[in-house]
């Protein structure tokens, strides 16, 4: 009887984590074309802030796909946030692949119950910060008060567009090695959790570089749209 409650009990969280993923998609998509959105606005160089970003952004799924994968780049940034994230919510564990080893280390000090409790946090805060364009958007706050803004917003802009792609691109690529030990929808759900908070933290930086880009704005529009979506699955699913 065990054995089948423990079957069923796993069947059912691997249920909710799917239709999480099914929530939490339409979220997603809904506040990266809220911010897709506000960034569609010309820069003084003459193209949109948004065709600068998604220039930048292809420029490195290139890169990344025909030439190189920069991962000690990604991984000495993870292990900058790590140790934050450590600080900050206690525990031992600096990324996920370490998970099991940190949690083992951890149990045999004396701060083994905390080690537990922020394992998760600490394990997964640095794919969910992306420190490049965090940094890169504080630099071109810096920038604008020194250099004319003509000169500026192209390359700021790319240079979003290019830390954002790598960002995504290699915390992806870190995440698939838990492919052996995830089910598929658990994968999907780190995932698509990433992107979105990904998405806010962006967001709530871009103002310091593109003009016009609203944190608040994006939040809002970005529910409406996913709102809309719901309500047009719904729509065609029941009536």
């Amino acid at each position: 009887m065990a054995r089948v409650s423990f079957s069923a009990g796993s069947l059912l969280g691997r249920f909710i984590k799917a239709a999480m993923v099914a929530i939490v998609l339409p979220v997603a998509i809904g506040l990266l074309r809220s911010l897709l959105d506000q960034v569609d606005a010309a820069t003084l160089s003459g193209a949109t802030f948004r065709q600068w970003i998604v220039l930048g952004f292809l420029t490195y799924v290139g890169v990344h796909v025909l030439l190189w994968r920069p991962a000690g780049l990604f991984r000495a940034s993870r292990r900058l946030l790590s140790a934050i994230a450590i600080g900050l919510f206690g525990g031992q564990v600096t990324s996920v692949e370490e998970g099991g080893k940190g949690s083992s280390k951890a149990a045999k000090g004396k701060g083994a119950e905390a080690a537990a409790q922020g394992s998760t946090l600490v394990a997964f805060s640095p794919y969910v910060v992306p420190v490049s364009t965090v940094l890169i958007c504080f630099a071109g706050w810096l920038l604008s008060r020194a250099i004319d803004r003509a000169m500026l917003d192209g390359p700021l802009a790319f240079l979003i567009g290019l830390s954002m792609a790598f960002h995504w691109l290699m915390a992806a690529d870190e995440l698939q090695q838990q492919r052996k030990r995830w089910h598929l929808e658990t994968y999907l759900l780190a995932l698509s959790l990433v992107f979105v908070l990904t998405v806010l933290i962006a967001a709530a930086c871009l103002p310091l570089a593109v003009p016009g880009v609203s944190f608040i704005r994006t939040l809002s529009d970005g529910l409406g749209h996913a709102q809309a979506t719901y309500g047009m699955v719904v729509q065609r699913l029941f009536l």
